[in-house]
């Protein structure tokens, strides 16, 4: 009879340990889920939460309804475009929201927060993502880790946490410049000078990459917005195969497409010294005669408004005096 009791007393704390940790396991399902939706992005999904995290926290420092143009995409934006000099030019107000190695997905969630505070007339999107992954999760080798991912969010922004620096003082430079980051370095490009010649190859946007441009497409007409594609001059990123294939989507989806690798000699490239980096960002040197070209492009084919003798962009030329740029 003890030894049936004691066999009961066992079965009996067995099946309160089972519940106990179902319980257990239901209630940490549950947090998991909780805390993924508050970590989810509210402009979708992103691949670089921190890096979009602090553009978002730089753009907010602007003023509501300030800015004229938005410049999206990558590395090539905000080493190779500087939104004050084409302001000390124009009287245009322009922001590069871009960071390195953003991706399509990336630069949708930024441009539909962007659209919380702004209204710009014109979005000019640097194409180099268009032809990287698009995807919001790791690449298709880490399909279970994706899988677990996309279930709960909280793993794939997992180091959001140091998207917020209560103990860490920011750089400011890069509010002041207006999300350009200038380089003084020179790195000589040696490649073919013709980098742009006809070539065989045949390049094709990939599915996702297109899905995201046609939503970024479809949210710039939403909100009245005119969508220009640029490529900047870049021989290690581009040959005349990107050339043709973002011609081909911007014709077939009416779209204005300036490809600035076939404008060198008119823009003065010297790729001995308007490099930082062998021929993939421009320096500062290069920089500036980009930014020039883009401040006529943007004065002589749009109806925007010269801005250097209203009092209410007045900041606009102090930053400019502050930032030092010649």
């Amino acid at each position: 009879m003890k030894q049936d009791a004691s066999s009961k007393i066992s079965e009996g704390s067995s099946k309160k340990g089972i519940i106990r940790a179902g319980i257990f396991l239901t209630g940490f399902v549950i947090l998991l889920f909780i805390t993924s939706y508050l970590v989810r992005p509210l402009g979708g999904e992103v691949y670089d939460i921190v890096a979009t995290n602090e553009k978002i926290e730089d753009l907010a420092k602007e003023k509501e309804e300030s800015l004229d143009v938005i410049f999206a995409g990558s590395s090539l934006v905000f080493q190779d475009i500087s939104p004050l000099n084409i302001w000390e030019l124009t009287g245009i107000t322009s922001y590069d929201l871009s960071d390195g190695g953003m991706r399509l997905c990336d630069q949708y969630a930024l441009i539909q927060n962007a659209l919380t505070r702004q209204s710009p007339s014109i979005l000019v999107l640097e194409t180099m993502p268009v032809f990287s992954d698009a995807s919001p999760y790791k690449d298709g080798y880490a399909l279970p880790t994706n899988l677990v991912e996309k279930i709960f969010p909280i793993f794939h922004y997992h180091i959001f946490y140091k998207s917020f620096h209560p103990f860490e003082e920011r750089d400011e430079s890069n509010s002041l410049m207006k999300g350009f980051q200038p380089s003084y370095d020179v790195k000589e490009y040696t490649g073919e000078a013709d980098y742009m010649a006809e070539s065989s190859d045949v390049i094709e946007i990939e599915p996702l990459n297109e899905e995201y441009l046609e939503k970024i497409l479809t949210l710039c007409r939403d909100n009245d917005i005119e969508l220009v594609l640029a490529s900047m001059p870049s021989p290690v990123s581009y040959d005349r195969g990107h050339h043709d294939c973002m011609s081909e989507w911007a014709a077939d989806n009416g779209v204005k497409y300036i490809d600035l690798n076939l404008m060198t000699d008119e823009l003065g490239i010297d790729w001995s010294s308007d490099t930082k980096d062998g021929g993939d960002h421009l320096n500062y040197n290069g920089a500036k005669k980009v930014s020039t070209y883009l401040a006529g492009y943007l004065r002589d084919n749009f109806d925007l408004e010269d801005h250097r003798t209203d009092e209410a962009y007045a900041g606009w030329n102090s930053d400019y005096e502050e930032a030092g740029l010649e």
